[in-house]
């Protein structure tokens, strides 16, 4: 995200499901349910994102554009996205710097039933087995979201969730089945509002916690640096693993090389990680050091990735 996002504007531009005239019965019943879940489904998940934005201190901040013109949110021609003209005049109407568009919400349903039993009491009270159908839902909730930066006229995020939910109800037809499944709609606005709120935790920064190993053993100085790390006492472990570098002992030396570059990884320094790991594996055959430089390499890519997407705004 660039710096220069401090407001926030969310659009609604997916369109209703229409429901068909000729349905009837069981299928009409589902139509009429799956317009119902759409309505409620996009504005939960659009609360859903607005709640999670709200919370995020970089924006200055964050409403939901509720009453942008029909006309401005059509996609432009040949294409599956808001023409930049039309996002130029929501952005200057609304003062905002950047849209949070939800491009489409679909909620499909498929049934099948089949037939089963149930316990029902009978006019003793006494429940026993009868006949029975066994209705099962299939909803596939898709949310795309899409977030328009006029500035540098460029899409700068693309995301869909995909969700089932699956639900079950008997009866003895498949009206009173249908009828008997229970919680069904309150657990699909619940999921459609978690995909607006996954996506808003999907744009936080967050720290991520990583594990590293280092060798404690082989030598008194590796042992005395090991009793020093439990304090914390990251120079003074550095400080005794120089001095095993030119060890007689290459398995020693290996382990301070090793345990240098996971000390440089620490600082931020992943050239000099990298160089440690490297003189590790190659010039004293440390297998571990081999899978460490594959993660070192691993992080970056990640950073110079980083430092592009940065450097574009």
């Amino acid at each position: 995200m660039s710096k220069h996002i401090k407001k926030i504007g969310i659009i609604n531009r997916s369109i209703l499901p229409d429901v068909e005239e000729n349905e009837t019965g069981l299928i009409k019943l589902v139509s009429a349910e799956e317009q119902w879940l759409s309505q409620k489904g996009q504005d939960a998940a659009l609360t859903g994102l607005f709640k999670e934005l709200l919370k995020d201190n970089r924006f200055q901040s964050v409403q939901i554009l509720d009453s942008v013109p029909k006309g401005l949110l059509k996609f432009d021609s040949g294409q599956d996205s808001i023409s930049w003209p039309s996002i130029d005049k929501i952005c200057q109407a609304y003062n905002v710097d950047a849209i949070f568009s939800m491009s489409y919400f679909d909620a499909e349903t498929t049934f099948s039933i089949k037939k089963t039993s149930m316990l029902q009491p009978n006019l003793m009270r006494v429940k026993v087995k009868v006949p029975a159908q066994e209705i099962t839902l299939e909803t596939l909730i898709e949310n795309g979201w899409k977030i328009y930066y006029p500035k540098s006229k460029e899409i700068i995020d693309e995301f869909v969730f995909n969700d089932q939910i699956v639900s079950k109800g008997k009866g003895a037809n498949p009206l009173e089945a249908y009828r008997a499944i229970e919680g069904r709609k309150d657990s699909l606005v619940e999921q459609s509002m978690s995909t607006g709120s996954n996506y808003g935790l999907r744009l936080l920064p967050f720290e991520n916690s990583v594990n590293r190993v280092y060798f404690a053993r082989g030598s008194n100085n590796l042992d005395l640096a090991d009793k020093l790390l439990e304090n914390g006492d990251w120079l003074g472990a550095s400080q005794l693993w120089v001095m095993e570098l030119d060890s007689p002992n290459p398995r020693v030396a290996g382990r301070a090389c090793y345990n240098m570059a996971v000390m440089n990884e620490i600082n931020g320094n992943l050239k000099k990680a990298t160089e440690w790991a490297s003189r590790s594996h190659s010039d004293y055959d440390n297998k571990k050091a081999l899978k460490y430089l594959g993660v070192l390499k691993n992080r970056t890519t990640q950073d110079q990735v980083l430092e592009q997407q940065v450097s574009r705004y």
